[in-house]
């Protein structure tokens, strides 16, 4: 998860001063929306599930390990790319 944050970070300072900082405060909201509701967005992926990032075309895949009471990120995608790149990173 954190390569894909910098090359999507980078990616936005490219384009525009601080237009980077504004997409990891997007992902970070989201992030913490995660956490406080992990079962709100439903299983996409077989096991993952699929939020989106206010702003900006971006979805996170995470899984809920309930009896561990924990969430595992396993990829910040673009919306265009193809989420099993998310999907096999669980192995």
């Amino acid at each position: 998860m954190y390569k894909d944050l910098q090359k999507a970070k980078k990616r936005y300072n490219d384009q525009r001063e601080d237009l980077g900082e504004e997409f990891k405060t997007e992902v970070n909201k989201e992030l913490a929306y995660i956490k406080a509701y992990p079962e709100h967005y439903q299983q996409k992926y077989k096991e993952l599930r699929q939020s989106l990032v206010t702003r900006f075309p971006y979805a996170i895949f995470y899984l809920v390990e309930e009896e561990k009471k924990r969430i595992i990120i396993f990829g910040v995608l673009h919306t265009r790319r193809n989420p099993e790149i998310a999907r096999k990173r669980i192995k």
